[in-house]
C-alpha cells in the first residue's frame, strides 16, 4: 500500500512536470527560435513546417503543445533532438515551440 502511494505521488509529480514544461513562454521562445529554429522553419529545410504556413501547422496544433514539445525535445522525423541545439535546455525548446505555435495562430 505504501509503495503504491509513493508510486502514485511520483507519477503525479512527473505528469505535472511534463505539463508545466509543455506550457512554454512564447516571449522567451523568440530568442531561442531566432538562434536555433529559424534556419529550418523559415525555409522549410528538410520538410520543417514553415513558421508562417498555417495549413502546415493546423494538424500539428491539433496534437497539442505537449506532444509538439516532446517531439521537439526528442526529435521527430528528420528533425534531430532539440533541433540539434546543443545548448538548449528542455525549457528553451518548450519556449521555442510556444513561440512557433503563437506565430502559426497569428491572423
Amino acid at each position: 500500500m505504501k509503495n503504491s502511494i509513493l508510486l502514485s505521488l511520483l507519477l503525479a509529480t512527473l505528469s505535472m512536470s511534463a505539463a508545466a514544461r509543455a506550457a512554454g513562454d512564447a516571449t522567451a521562445g523568440e530568442a531561442v527560435y531566432n538562434k536555433a529554429c529559424k534556419m529550418c522553419h523559415v525555409s522549410g529545410m528538410m520538410g520543417a513546417p514553415k513558421t508562417d504556413d498555417k495549413a502546415a501547422w493546423a494538424p500539428r496544433l491539433a496534437q497539442g503543445e505537449a506532444v509538439l514539445v516532446q517531439h521537439a525535445i526528442e526529435g521527430f522525423g528528420k528533425m534531430p533532438p532539440k533541433g540539434n541545439c546543443k545548448t538548449c535546455s528542455d525549457d528553451d525548446v518548450a519556449n521555442a515551440v510556444a513561440y512557433l505555435l503563437n506565430q502559426a495562430q497569428q491572423p
